[in-house]
């Protein structure tokens, strides 16, 4: 199995959620999809066969990235922890910087 979809099979399982709430989901967003095409996705057996507009559907699901899910950034394991990932990322460096020692100074 690809690190790609073993990323996906791990993001699925933090977020608890069934291949029939991930198909629920993609079909309530247009992206007309069968339980075995889900599932196929999560064993691997579909190989790199995506459409783009299913696997960017897949991800909003999911509340990920490609890069994340590719290995090329942290797997950001937690729905909160993504969100302010992915509105990280609309910021220039200085302010993520900024941000980022905000969150360390408030550790304990």
């Amino acid at each position: 199995m690809s690190q790609f979809i073993a990323n996906l099979r791990a993001r699925r399982e933090a977020l608890n959620l069934s291949i029939e709430q991930i198909t629920d989901a993609l079909n309530t967003r247009g992206i007309a999809v069968a339980y075995q095409t889900v599932a196929a996705w999560f064993n691997g057996s579909r190989g790199s066969r995506w459409k783009v507009d299913e696997l960017r559907a897949l991800l909003d699901v999911l509340e990920t990235d490609l890069d994340a899910m590719a290995g090329n950034a942290e797997l950001v394991e937690e729905p909160i922890a993504a969100s302010v990932a992915r509105e990280m990322r609309g910021l220039s460096e200085a302010q993520q910087q900024a941000i980022l020692a905000m969150i360390r100074s408030m550790r304990p």
